[in-house]
């Protein structure tokens, strides 16, 4: 039997396992729930695992054998705060708690993966950890499991990770060498001025103007500081300040993001909103205070892992169906952790449903998966660790 034949005839168990999780979500911090459900699901096919993080995550290990070559595979599990509008018949029971980033679905691949792993034990050429991780909405769950020791005893030499993408149709896959998704920090600027009467604001020091020159003068790092060739953003999206209309402000405080796809450009871009804000202030006559709020890492692919993984698509299935991106996205992933800790390699397993109009995007209350997609990715992940464990 095959590795195709080996994933179809467990599909149907992993396809109402996927339903399960779909209909009882959990939100980041409190998957206890869906960990009980992946621990009995391993249980039940004699796969060795462990809880971990407060029963919030679960590492499952494939041939575990001292020595040996060791390599992981990746599935975050957490939900979104929304309200499901699909329609689906099984949609998700908890109001206010919705898959909408497709985590059931990697969990699904990810506890496939296992199965047809376990399946083919005695002859693997090394070992495969599975980890199901959660927080990756939220508070960087991937950097809490692997400071826990996930990427150790055994050691893991390479990491495997997928996202669904609707984007993408169901049944092929979309690889990235290099960057692939940009690093984040959160900011709030708070504005300090002096408040008077609209009517005299030679009196006071007006922070409502302050801030209007402060968000278009941040605009112009991006588009000053940097290359056209680099990417980054920096993007005020909250503003607040004053009372009346008649007053001027005393303070404003503003709340926004910064987006790069390098260290170098992340951390420029953090002195240049601090000198910029600082320098708009002062010609004020007012103060600027930046609170930094750093969050996920730039994900970049490494190389040679990816051209491993990309080789085994191919292979597996098609050519035609493995695409192969020129841009990153400055969009955010807490994948980002192993990459930087393990030469590592992410990429987007195609979820769309072909034969529609639209594909709601991932996030939407109206996002659906094509379930299509959970044998195509249980096999690239099957064929990619196992090419991960014969190459070099």
């Amino acid at each position: 039997m095959d590795i195709r034949e080996k994933i179809a005839k467990i599909l149907p168990e992993i396809t109402a396992f996927r339903r399960a999780l779909h209909e009882y979500p959990d939100l980041s911090g409190e998957e206890g729930p869906t960990c009980t459900r992946i621990s009995e699901a391993l249980a039940r096919y004699g796969i060795g695992h462990k809880l971990t993080l407060d029963g919030t995550a679960v590492i499952a290990a494939i041939a575990p054998r001292e020595g040996a070559k060791t390599v992981a595979l990746r599935a975050d599990t957490d939900a979104l705060p929304l309200t499901e509008d699909t329609g689906l018949p099984f949609a998700s029971q908890k109001r206010g708690v919705m898959h909408a980033c497709g985590h059931d679905v990697h969990t699904a691949v990810a506890l496939g993966a296992a199965v047809v792993l376990k399946e083919m034990e005695a002859e693997l050429p090394g070992n495969v950890k599975i980890f199901f991780q959660p927080a990756e909405e939220g508070t960087g769950g991937a950097e809490r499991m692997i400071t826990a020791g996930c990427l150790e005893a055994p050691y893991v030499s390479r990491v495997l990770g997928l996202h669904v993408n609707p984007s993408v149709p169901a049944g092929k896959a979309a690889f990235k060498f290099g960057k692939m998704h940009a690093a984040s920090d959160e900011f709030t600027l708070i504005l300090h001025g002096r408040g008077c009467h609209g009517a005299h604001p030679e009196e006071g020091c007006d922070a409502v103007a302050m801030a209007g020159q402060l968000i278009s003068a941040l605009q112009n790092i991006t588009s000053r500081n940097l290359s056209p060739l680099d990417s980054a953003v920096v993007t005020v999206g909250k503003i607040a300040g004053g009372t009346k209309g008649n007053i001027i402000a005393d303070r404003v405080e503003m709340a926004g993001i910064m987006r790069s796809l390098s260290e170098e450009t992340r951390l420029l871009l953090r002195r240049r909103v601090q000198e910029t804000a600082d320098g708009v202030a002062r010609a004020f006559g007012g103060e600027a205070e930046l609170i930094l709020r750093p969050s996920y890492g730039a994900l970049i692919n490494d190389d040679a892992v990816t051209e491993i993984a990309v080789d085994s698509a191919r292979a597996a299935i098609g050519a035609e169906n493995v695409v192969i991106k020129k841009e990153p996205t400055l969009g955010t992933e807490d994948f980002s952790y192993f990459a930087a800790a393990r030469p590592s390699c992410f990429y987007e397993l195609g979820c769309g449903f072909s034969d529609r109009e639209t594909n709601f995007p991932l996030h939407s209350a109206r996002f659906e998966a094509d379930e299509r997609c959970i044998m195509t990715g249980v096999e690239l992940q099957v064929r990619g660790a196992l090419a991960l464990l014969t190459k070099n």
